[in-house]
């Protein structure tokens, strides 16, 4: 519920900001019928982030992943570019015009040998030694479709300009992507880039102030597989 509120209210801030038709108690106004219907939509959203789970794919095999949601997008309107910065499981969906550009990005792959049965707080795989979400790579974009649906849907009926955009984190757990996505100038006219990403908490970060300086490595080993970016010695 707080992921969602916040995310909501910084992209419809984005939008109503500098447009004179929205006044501070409409705004509020608006935020509330935001909020209500997107509790409307948990149903939705447990469907799409069960989806994605269920899919299970590695990084550069997203493809199930990325059918999905851009089916889901391309119906509700928006426009979609597939295989972006010649990437095959990268896109971007596009919908509104004008200023501002508000883009939303989460990862969407999961990592090896981390097949699990949902809701279980050991380890008990679906499939023996099969790759899984055990990250909450599942999860983002799902809350960022429902984000973005709520508000363009608003936007129709307010007649407000701008631009929502979205796109994949691709590959993340290889470092797969996200440079080149700026190398092909993906972000060139956005003005502001939301990302979000599961933790132990609700902390929002800004810029690159929490962010690492990260290369990929390959590493052969015998062991127990574990997404141990903060404990390598697992």
């Amino acid at each position: 519920m707080i992921h969602k509120l916040f995310l909501l209210s910084l992209l419809f801030a984005g939008f109503v900001a500098g447009q004179q038709k929205v006044g501070p108690e409409k705004e509020a106004s608006l935020k509330a019928e935001l909020a209500t219907r997107i509790d409307g939509m948990k149903k939705q959203a447990q469907v799409m982030v069960d989806s994605v789970f269920s899919f299970g794919e590695l990084g550069f095999q997203e493809f199930e992943t990325s059918k999905y949601l851009t089916g889901i997008l391309e119906k509700e309107g928006f426009r979609v570019e597939r295989g972006v910065a010649g990437i095959p499981t990268a896109f971007t969906a596009t919908w509104g015009q004008g200023k501002p550009v508000i883009a939303l990005g989460s990862d969407i792959d999961d990592i090896p040998q981390a097949s699990q049965k949902p809701g279980v707080a050991y380890h008990d795989p679906m499939i023996e030694g099969a790759p899984g979400h055990g990250e909450g790579h599942n999860s983002g974009m799902p809350l960022n479709l429902l984000a973005a649906l709520a508000v363009k849907r608003l936007m129709e009926r307010e007649h407000l300009s701008g631009t929502i955009m979205l796109w994949p984190g691709v590959a993340e757990e290889d470092l797969g992507t996200k440079a080149y996505y700026v190398r092909a100038g993906v972000f060139r006219d956005v003005d502001v880039v939301l990302f979000c990403h599961v933790g132990d908490n609700f902390r929002v970060s800004i810029g690159p102030t929490a962010s690492n300086g990260l290369v990929s490595i390959e590493y052969n080993f015998k062991g127990e597989s574990a997404h141990a970016a903060g404990a390598p010695w697992r």
